[in-house]
């Protein structure tokens, strides 16, 4: 099956009717491929992605494969398109986790966490000329929520995304994803596994990068155009970046990576997005509150004294550096 499939229902043209897609790509088959899928009950292309996930085919790849081949070659090598098992042995984690031992008095402890963060391979695409200085902006926030910094520009996406998580204070508990006016960058290779439990929404799409393997110097230049960065796809907190600034390292000069200012605190993860956020916001300048929104402020650990505007600097910059040192660390 996996050696007869042709992966390619958009022909490299954006389409809008996904529903006449599908019909065309079934009809372009050989005849025993469609009688075959049509008994595995094959009726729209999630049913399709499921059952190429199950024959242990990774539907990225082959996508990536079948834009480059009009049809598969003598020569094709199903390896080249199937799952890495690699990325999906998570038995040693369950097995290391003992709820006894987990106390939910100790709190969240920044550098078990940093430690324990597994850093993308690749983090760079050749050497360092010159360095950005960034701006990234929360869209539609209730507050001004933002943070400047300076970047290697060689740095890959897969990086970045590291680096502006922590500059924020997200948590890296969700997935993300770069989005720019052509193109949209996912992050590494188990993350769009991940996502494709979901419904698959970007098969409606038809270009689609693979971050490691771009710099941000390749997808933005200053006073050019601007880059959206996604973290959360069912909060879906939408940031925006921007290139401020460059200048060249002078001869012998060390890149660095560092945040250098920001405003406005980082919003609690999972509580509905910008909107859910506000509703947070309006919900602790009540005088007098329920007990039911009194447990909701404390599930998302909203203090009575909670300042939107605040940013708290040097707890942000600590987490950038500690990460930057990391990567440091690692390089050598």
């Amino acid at each position: 099956m996996a050696k007869k499939i042709k992966f390619n229902p958009t022909g490299g043209k954006e389409k809008s009717d996904m529903s006449g897609f599908f019909q065309e790509a079934m009809a372009s088959l050989p005849k025993e491929v469609k009688e075959e899928m049509e008994k595995q009950g094959v009726k729209d292309f999630n049913d399709l992605l499921g059952l190429m996930l199950n024959y242990g085919i990774d539907p990225l790849k082959m996508w990536d494969y079948s834009l480059k081949h009009e049809t598969l070659p003598k020569d094709f090598n199903p390896e080249d398109v199937m799952l890495d098992e690699d990325d999906f042995d998570d038995e040693d984690d369950e097995e290391d986790f003992d709820d006894e031992e987990f106390d939910e008095t100790d709190g969240f402890d920044d550098e078990e966490y940093l430690l324990g963060l597994r850093l993308p391979k690749a983090r760079f695409i050749g050497k360092p000329k010159r360095e950005y200085h960034i701006r990234i902006k929360l869209n539609n926030a209730p507050v001004k929520i933002w943070r400047e910094l300076v970047v290697p520009s060689n740095i890959t996406l897969e990086l970045l995304a590291y680096v502006l998580l922590d500059a924020m204070g997200w948590r890296h508990e969700h997935l993300y994803q770069f989005v720019g006016k052509h193109d949209t960058y996912y992050l590494n290779s188990h993350q769009m596994k991940e996502e494709m439990s979901g419904p698959f929404a970007f098969l409606g799409r038809a270009h689609y990068r693979n971050s490691e393997k771009t710099s941000l110097e390749m997808v933005l230049q200053p006073k050019g155009e601007r880059l959206k960065f996604e973290y959360d796809f069912g909060d879906s907190w939408t940031h925006e970046l921007w290139v401020k600034g460059e200048r060249d390292y002078a001869p012998g000069e060390e890149p660095v990576i560092k945040l250098l200012k920001g405003q406005g605190a980082c919003p609690p993860e999972d509580c509905g997005g910008v909107w859910g956020y506000a509703d947070l916001l309006e919900l602790n300048k009540k005088a007098r509150k329920t007990d039911d929104e009194k447990e909701r402020l404390e599930w998302y650990d909203f203090p009575e004294d909670f300042d939107p505007d605040d940013c708290d600097l040097e707890w942000l910059q600590e987490d950038v550096e500690a990460l930057w040192e990391q990567v440091k660390e690692e390089k050598a």
